[in-house]
């Protein structure tokens, strides 16, 4: 009952710091066109730089201990066994949702990044601990989408994985926006956030353009 109630309340906080959000749009107005923002990221970039409302970060060399350890079709919702080549890339697309009034506080965390040589996406979803393992993520576009399970939590987070396919990718990339649907609260309802999706398919092939020579 304790754990219930204090789930409850870590819900009722999150969803007052994502409501304080303007429109859900996480950063300040974006001025610069991502076509041009992405076409100046070479192969081998390093460092982080902001297309649309996303940040491309790329590290000097892959993170060996970064792998996915889920993988999932698009369209078919059915995990696929993990394997050796699901490590992820040096470079990442991140989103950030952060707390109206205290910009260094993230409330939710949306990353893309490239599985087995850039030929698949990663999804990885870090969200306050309102959640326990196995409950369910989903990313929804239209009547396309997929539902991934939480598979860690701790004190700080809970984090949901899993990999899109290249039909997948395509059919998200070509929508404007999809909802990120949260794992169900006390009342069994799942909260649902608007996420955009301006500049991410610009920023995806400026990653797979900076990984091509790193």
């Amino acid at each position: 009952m304790r754990n219930t109630i204090i789930g409850a309340i870590l819900a009722l906080l999150f969803l007052a710091g994502l409501f304080a959000l303007p429109k859900y749009f996480p950063h300040q107005t974006v001025v610069m066109n991502p076509t041009d923002v992405a076409a100046k990221i070479e192969p081998g970039f390093t460092g982080a730089k902001q297309i649309g409302p996303w940040v491309l970060v790329c590290d000097r060399a892959a993170n060996s201990q970064a792998a996915i350890p889920f993988s999932w079709g698009a369209t078919k919702g059915a995990p696929a066994a993990a394997t050796a080549g699901n490590s992820a890339g040096r470079c990442r697309t991140i989103l950030a949702f952060r707390r109206k009034g205290n910009p260094k506080q993230i409330m939710l965390l949306i990353t893309f990044r490239t599985l087995s040589h850039g030929q698949r996406l990663a999804l990885i979803v870090h969200l306050p601990p309102i959640a326990k393992k196995g409950d369910p993520v989903s990313l929804v576009w239209g009547k396309q989408g997929f539902t991934m399970p939480i598979s860690a939590c701790n004190k700080a987070a809970c984090a949901a994985m899993g990999a899109l396919d290249p039909r997948g990718e395509a059919q998200l990339t070509r929508v404007k926006g999809a909802n990120l649907l949260l794992p169900p609260g006390a009342n069994g309802k799942r909260l649902t956030v608007g996420v955009p999706f301006a500049g991410l398919p610009q920023a995806l092939g400026a990653m797979r353009r900076a990984e091509a020579g790193g």
